[in-house]
């Protein structure tokens, strides 16, 4: 495993604190500052961006990724952040990064709607003058896709969208908040996301002109309108013709690795100084209650945050993320309800497992047996950090609840367990559960067909037919050796007596059979048990309601022994 000097800190920005991570080799010819997506398109990037990162690394070409203000583990809310702020989040994060490696060049790199950002922020810091576009797309097309999401979710959780999208936007437009993505989207930042755009000036005397001197775009197929609108004001852009899927809107891993030689490689040939040796960097470690953490595992290292009540923790709480997902949680879902429980007295512990978020490790090596590794070497530091004898609880949702039941048979005084959205494991697995997630992939495509933009992407030979393919008939598979595997799993697990609860919503295609094998398997072993069905909720929850509804049932079982 190569080893990476990657250090993970928080920067005060504001009322408000940015978690970042920065990648520093020891000699340094230039950085990158890069910048994630908003809402749930950040989940899909991270994992790009970071291996773009180590690639520069070996370079020596440092780079910077933070999380905005209200999004992935920075602090705040979106609800309450004003989305001008997001403008000095990005100057926090560049001067940091200009105090650390002074005389170095800096490149920027965006994707989508931060990708549409750059020029407008290279305008004000003339100290950049690269910038990278990775399938940028405007403020309006950010929000039309919003809004088609919310669409399709509410199609497949009532059968018909219950309110249109000219009904939406109605609401933003006059002032209310709209539940987008998972997100509330309220009509500040509605109003301020549709600023977004790129046009040329309306003279070449404007201020607005960019005074960027090169300029890298990857459309990937994506956006055609915003590239145009892009290489009419950064006339000396590099277009490259490149294409890959929506890797920030699609579910499980997807080998970018064209993209990230191509991007690497433009960035490398921009950087000609000699390298520099450069000190250690100097960062805050942590903020009053939360905390960035590395843990060593064998020979690999595992980032996670630690958030603390001001007060001696009542217990300890290990959240563990589902398969292609990180510590954030789907919609920073795992976030939230960390601050509510530590709020309530407990000390939370969110870790990434390797080949996930920012932990070291390639996807495609890690399985539900590293993971249940990762978890375990977790629970061990959440225990050291709790007064002794006190209740240590864990948290999962998908393939994360795999893990959980696994750490939990070989560690039976784990006090409570919260599953989310639990797949079935061993014999549990139902024959029909493929063929379930089939027809829910089926509707929402026959839903999508009688769309006029699906057609006119059809026609343009902009959809990802291989994509589509893999959604309909291709689902996550278990070899026999694993069935068995979990079987004994399971055989283990039969002996654990403390209480459970589990929570599903009520159009996840797998919710009918895992609720039915899961309740079974508890009545027969007599381990405590209690199930809680969220009306019409997916399988990741993408509603306030929804969430809010999870949160509850969370709190009364961990925290009011309800």
């Amino acid at each position: 495993m190569k080893a990476y000097n990657q250090h993970s800190f928080y920067l005060p920005s504001g009322d408000e604190h940015l978690a970042c991570t920065a990648l520093v080799p020891t000699c340094v010819k230039g950085a990158v500052i890069m910048l994630l997506p908003f809402s749930e398109e950040r989940k899909g990037t991270l994992p790009l961006l970071l291996e773009l990162a180590r690639d520069l690394n070996s370079n020596s070409i440092a780079s910077l990724i933070f999380d905005w203000r209200g999004t992935g583990d920075s602090s705040g809310e979106l609800t309450s952040v004003d989305p001008e702020d997001f403008t000095s989040d990005f100057s926090t994060a560049l001067a940091w990064l200009q105090n650390t490696l002074p005389q170095i060049p800096i490149t920027a790199v965006g994707v989508r709607l931060s990708a549409a950002l750059l020029p407008e922020l290279a305008q004000k810091h003339p100290e950049i003058d690269r910038v990278v576009m990775l399938s940028p797309c405007s403020g309006s097309e950010f929000t039309r896709q919003l809004l088609q999401r919310r669409m399709v979710n509410d199609m497949v959780a009532y059968g018909k969208a219950r309110e249109s999208r000219a009904a939406l936007l109605k609401q933003l437009q006059s002032g209310n908040s709209v539940d987008l993505d998972g997100y509330t989207f309220t009509a500040n930042m509605y109003s301020w996301v549709n600023t977004i755009r790129l046009e040329a000036p309306a003279s070449e005397n404007s201020d607005s002109i960019p005074r960027l001197s090169q300029a890298l775009i990857i459309p990937g197929g994506h956006s055609r309108k915003t590239i145009e609108a892009a290489t009419s004001i950064i006339s000396s852009a590099k277009i490259s013709d490149l294409r890959f899927p929506p890797f920030w809107n699609t579910v499980g891993h997807i080998d970018l690795s064209d993209l990230i030689r191509t991007t690497a490689d433009w960035i490398n040939r921009g950087f000609t100084t000699s390298s520099i040796r450069t000190a250690q960097p100097r960062t805050n470690p942590a903020t009053t209650r939360t905390e960035l953490i590395s843990i060593t595992n064998l020979d690999s290292t595992i980032r996670a945050v630690i958030k603390k009540p001001d007060r001696e923790p009542k217990g300890g709480i290990l959240f563990l993320p589902g398969w292609s997902g990180d510590r954030t949680g789907p919609h920073r879902m795992f976030t939230q309800l960390a601050s509510k429980l530590v709020d309530a007295g407990y000390l939370t512990l969110r870790p990434d497992f390797r080949g996930r978020g920012l932990s070291d490790g390639k996807h495609a090596k890690a399985s539900i047996a590293s993971m249940a590794e990762d978890a375990a070497t977790a629970l061990a530091s959440l225990k050291l950090r709790v007064p002794e004898g006190s209740p240590l609880y864990v948290v999962a949702i998908c393939s994360g609840c795999k893990v959980a039941i696994t750490l939990t048979a070989d560690h039976p005084q784990i006090a409570k367990l919260l599953l989310f959205s639990a797949e079935s494991m061993g014999h549990l697995r139902s024959s029909k559960t493929d063929s379930n997630k089939t027809q829910k992939a089926l509707y929402i495509y026959l839903k999508k067909m009688t769309q006029l933009d699906t057609w006119k992407k059809i026609l343009t030979g902009r959809v990802q037919t291989r994509m589509v393919t893999k959604a309909l008939i291709k689902h996550e598979s278990r070899s026999e050796y694993e069935a068995k595997s979990e079987d004994e799993i399971l055989k283990r697990f039969g002996a654990y007596r403390n209480p459970m609860r589990f929570v599903f919503g009520g159009s996840d295609p797998d919710a009918p059979g895992s609720m039915r094998s899961y309740k079974s398997y508890c009545n027969k072993h007599s381990i405590p048990h209690s199930l809680h069905l969220i009306p019409h909720a997916g399988h990741s929850y993408y509603s306030s309601e929804w969430t809010a509804d999870a949160f509850e049932t969370s709190i009364n079982f961990l925290v009011k022994n309800l």
